[in-house]
């Protein structure tokens, strides 16, 4: 092997550098994620292909990060990080320059595809190059950074794509993704130097996924990341009000869960994180309701704060729960704990948009919103009796 090779790459590449990298990789695809969902409910051959069509058109990007997920661990493994991460670049670009051209369903679906694609293979670089470069001690607190910038993206990109939308062109968005995936390239180009390879944590999500408790901690994400994602294609046609609007009520459900994560995650290790989880699950079921029957603009509002306080509930305890599971897996692994998360993450994506797409076209939006509802809450429900009660002393 070349073990002798790798251990100056990992020294050439900082750990400030990989953070920073990563963060900004991560920013970068939710950026993009976010300035599509007030944009491609509203083009003409997304309507035109109906509520089923739209939420498959969504899906397909967490189901090409699912699948990308895969071939890009096996590339990290081989190459180490930096070629997923140049890859990720190359069909982001591509995906961007296509949504810019718009055109029909199926070049849009191709773009979605891509930027799937992009997204699975700089999620799984990024945490790995800041794995690799980052001391065992010191990389949850790192991953968690990383992560944060997740919620980031998903807050400016609605807005800043409604607000061009009125005042350019449904194109204006893409183009500025287009220029931030460039300014993302040159980072990825200048800072990462090496291809630092993950020595200290071997172990994957399979091994995370056999400790007890796993699989409802994942299922906890699922949901916490299909709620938002469910409404991405049908409110905007639903509500039939501006660009602009719909990207204030997407960023404003993400600005209620980054105010409300510090304080679930205070509580963390203090109350059961089963009690936590069941409020989350509340508030789904209250937001989804409020915003199924809603007649006016501030009763949707207030239904979207409810989704951003149900996404805090749910994610800040099983983001906390996961790597905790990290340790206690044979052999112990971080890594593996954030690879099961960003899996069930990406499940939720897709989940979410196929739910409400076939729903809203089935049974039209109130029922459809009502049986997301239930389902979500019932998934949630019945993972709640094997969640881990809190997080046990570690290393």
């Amino acid at each position: 092997m070349n073990n002798h090779s790798s251990v100056p790459e990992v020294q050439d590449t900082s750990s400030t550098s990989a953070l920073i990298v990563g963060s900004v990789a991560l920013f970068t695809d939710m950026l993009v994620v976010g300035l599509a969902v007030p944009v491609l409910p509203l083009l003409p051959s997304v309507l035109d292909a109906g509520p089923a069509a739209t939420g498959i058109l969504f899906a397909s990007y967490a189901i090409a990060m699912v699948l990308a997920t895969f071939v890009a661990g096996r590339t990290v493994d081989r190459y180490g990080p930096k070629t997923p991460l140049l890859i990720g670049l190359i069909g982001l670009a591509i995906a961007t320059l296509l949504f810019a051209m718009g055109g029909p369903y199926f070049l849009l679906f191709v773009a979605r595809f891509a930027q799937g694609v992009a997204g699975g293979m700089s999620w799984v670089a990024s945490l790995s190059l800041i794995a690799a470069t980052t001391p065992m001690e010191k990389r949850g607190q790192a991953m968690g950074i990383a992560l944060s910038t997740i919620t980031l993206g998903v807050l400016i990109g609605p807005i800043v794509a409604g607000f061009m939308v009125e005042h350019f062109n449904t194109s204006a968005p893409f183009l500025l993704a287009a220029g931030v995936a460039f300014a993302d390239g040159l980072l990825r180009i200048i800072l990462v130097k090496g291809t630092p390879r993950v020595t200290d944590d071997t172990g994957g999500p399979l091994s995370v996924l056999r400790v007890s408790g796993s699989t409802s901690i994942a299922t906890t994400i699922l949901v916490g990341a299909a709620v938002l994602a469910s409404l991405e294609p049908v409110l905007p046609v639903h509500l039939n009000t501006s660009a602009l609007n719909i990207g204030l009520l997407f960023a404003l459900a993400s600005l209620a869960g980054i105010v409300a994560n510090p304080a679930v995650g205070y509580y963390v290790g203090k109350v059961s994180s089963r009690l936590l989880t069941a409020s989350g699950l509340l508030f789904i079921t209250i937001a989804l309701f409020i915003v199924g029957f809603a007649n006016e603009l501030w009763q949707t509002s207030v239904g979207m704060i409810f989704l951003g306080l149900s996404s805090a509930f749910l994610l800040a305890p099983a983001t906390t729960l996961i790597a905790d599971q990290g340790y206690k897996a044979k052999p112990s692994t971080l890594g593996g704990s954030f690879a099961l998360y960003n899996l069930a993450y990406a499940s939720g994506l897709a989940i979410g948009p196929l739910l409400t797409g076939l729903g809203v076209q089935q049974l039209g939006f109130s029922m459809a919103l009502v049986v997301a509802a239930v389902v979500l809450a019932l998934l949630g429900g019945f993972s709640l009796s094997r969640l881990p009660s809190g997080v046990a002393a570690n290393s």
